[in-house]
């Protein structure tokens, strides 16, 4: 089961395909998210679904602009493509029952 921010996370990284890296992950979950996140908390959980294997790394060319620094990539797995799509069909399972329930009704 993956947490609502792993699920963002890898969501995301599907999205950029190929191009994602932990600023522009960050700045993603930030617009789409109402709460306040570290830029840390978004690269310890790349790196924990790294080591996962959902999510793979690579190293781009160093740039000038970067100080001669390389930014690390990252791309969905086939193995984080069938574990999100499992997350969803759950989430989605889960508010198809919820959405049934009337409050008051127990």
């Amino acid at each position: 089961m993956l947490s609502k921010l792993e699920d963002q996370i890898l969501t995301i990284t599907w999205k950029l395909k190929g191009e994602a890296y932990g600023v522009n992950v960050f700045q993603h979950v930030q617009k789409l998210s109402d709460k306040k996140l570290a830029v840390g908390v978004v690269y310890a959980n790349l790196d924990r679904l790294t080591k996962k294997g959902l999510l793979d790394s690579c190293l781009g060319e160093p740039t000038p602009m970067r100080g001669g620094m390389r930014k690390t990539y990252y791309k969905i797995t086939d193995q984080g493509i069938k574990i999100l799509q499992q997350s969803m069909l759950e989430t989605d399972r889960f508010y198809q029952e919820y959405s049934r329930l009337t409050l008051g009704s127990e």
